[in-house]
């Protein structure tokens, strides 16, 4: 070990400032929650809101188009698209890094054998839209190689809450998520997702799937020991492993004095979903990646 690196030396704050996203895990309720999601898992990932309607302000979720137009624009994206949350609350127990990916077998399951844990706690609350919060200190540095893959546990609860403007008409999310206020003056309210499979019936595991702004994610569910979930009912914890920085490997070696992770949620990390007439309907979560920067 390099003696001038302190315990610190994984700096994980929680910033979402810059792009974001963790995967069409919306099945459902995206990362979150199948079932409280009115519509299926998907094959494909879906756009980016602002890459298919247009944006004519810096402030995000404001686009020009009216709901005709939507309807038009979003038809073949089953008129859903990636936006961003006012409010993406998670709790997260542990992060790593491996050398390989730590989901594989028939069933997949999850593995730590060729990973090494960088952060744990008895679980940290921290809302990744918009803000920048500190997690706890590193448990130590990580060995010097090449990591490949990273890893996050986190409760499969979300905490979320958002709008959009169309052609100058504002749509909130309401404490259920699944129905929309667009009442003049609306204020978007609290909602909460569970997410406890990745497919009608049960399915416990996700992807990979390429994500729109770069990278692969494939998740587990799985109970509080971190075994792959039988059932629903078994389910406690939900394990995201992404391909780090996009698939360009995090490299520890002597030279490197730190690092630093950004989980990312704007432009991609809220679900929008409208029906056929381009009207929002409902609203749920969607991805977060990790992006890590070596110093």
């Amino acid at each position: 070990m390099n003696t001038k690196l302190k315990p610190t030396f994984f700096k994980s704050n929680c910033i979402t400032t810059l792009t974001k996203s963790f995967k069409y895990l919306l099945l459902g309720s995206t990362l979150l929650g199948l079932s409280t999601f009115p519509r299926p898992a998907k094959a494909e990932a879906p756009p980016l809101c602002k890459d298919v309607l247009t944006q004519t302000t810096a402030k995000q979720n404001i686009f020009s188009e009216n709901n005709a137009a939507v309807a038009t624009k979003l038809n073949p994206y089953d008129y859903y698209c990636l936006g961003s949350p006012d409010r993406f609350e998670i709790v997260i127990y542990e992060m790593g890094l491996c050398t390989q990916n730590p989901i594989s077998g028939t069933p997949k399951a999850f593995s730590k054998a060729n990973c090494e844990v960088t952060m744990s706690t008895d679980g940290s609350t921290a809302d990744l839209a918009g803000k920048t919060v500190t997690l706890p200190p590193a448990l130590g540095r990580p060995s010097n190689a090449t990591y490949t893959y990273a890893y996050i546990v986190i409760l499969n609860e979300f905490g979320l809450k958002g709008s959009i403007s169309l052609n100058g008409t504002v749509y909130c999310s309401t404490s259920t998520g699944t129905e929309v206020n667009s009442g003049a003056g609306c204020t978007a309210a609290n909602h909460n997702e569970e997410l406890d499979t990745f497919d009608e019936g049960f399915e416990a595991d996700f992807g990979p799937e390429t994500m729109p702004t770069g990278g692969k994610v494939s998740a587990i569910l799985t109970d509080s020991s971190l075994t792959r979930a039988a059932n629903a009912s078994a389910v406690t914890r939900l394990v995201g492993v992404f391909e780090t920085n996009s698939g360009s490997p995090v490299v520890i070696n002597d030279g490197v004095n730190g690092l630093e992770v950004e989980l990312q949620v704007s432009d991609g990390g809220y679900g929008i979903g409208f029906n056929s007439s381009g009207v929002p309907e409902f609203f749920g979560s969607a991805p977060f990646k990790p992006v890590f920067n070596t110093f």
